[in-house]
């Protein structure tokens, strides 16, 4: 070898070492924007949370979260009095990943609820409306009572064209879970902390 084949080699080797640590750091960009704060950490639990509404009704949702970094994440929360249910899942993939909210209805087929929810695709930024009006956004920060939950996926359903779901709005932290579901008769649940 030449005095100059060393240092060259040296020199590639570190292009090299440096892109393919630039390639594993791609690998978190499985959901864009904003929307990857979901995505984040590694969990799963179930549990059950008090809420209160603002007529002072009680109530404890059941709630099960699973986040697999940076793939996907489930989040499911049912009412034990209420009816109410909201189930988030986030498929990811190379161009951003899907959200979908189940649980509700869909313009197309009224009759009955979609088993395919209401999907936002590609995910990006830190807000996206679907076509038929629903709108996700990411929040920095949601205060509940004297307790400030960081980043909270808020789902709004106000501009829907016709609203199917069983709630205008709901809100879900990324690492604690349901935080409020605000209802079309003005009534809102809150989690109810010690």
């Amino acid at each position: 070898m030449n005095k100059f084949t060393k240092p060259l080699l040296f020199l590639f080797g570190g292009l090299l070492f440096s892109s393919c640590n630039h390639i594993l750091d791609s690998i978190d960009d499985y959901v864009g924007g904003d929307f990857g704060k979901l995505v984040q950490k590694e969990q799963e639990w179930s549990d059950s949370a008090k809420f209160v509404d603002n007529l002072g009704i009680e109530d404890a949702f059941k709630e099960r979260m699973y986040s697999h970094k940076p793939e996907n994440m489930d989040f499911t929360a049912t009412g034990t009095i209420n009816e109410i249910s909201v189930h988030v899942r986030i498929e990811c993939n190379g161009t951003g990943g899907n959200l979908v909210v189940f649980n509700c209805k869909t313009v197309e087929n009224p009759q009955h609820m979609n088993d395919e929810g209401i999907v936002f695709s590609n995910l990006s930024g830190n807000k996206m409306t679907s076509r038929d009006g629903y709108t996700i956004r990411m929040l920095d920060s949601l205060n509940i009572g004297k307790e400030t939950f960081q980043n909270v996926l808020e789902f709004d359903a106000t501009k829907a064209e016709k609203n199917e779901c069983d709630y205008d709005k709901f809100y879900i932290s990324a690492t604690q879970g349901l935080l409020r579901i605000d209802l079309m008769d003005t009534i809102t649940i809150k989690r109810s902390l010690p």
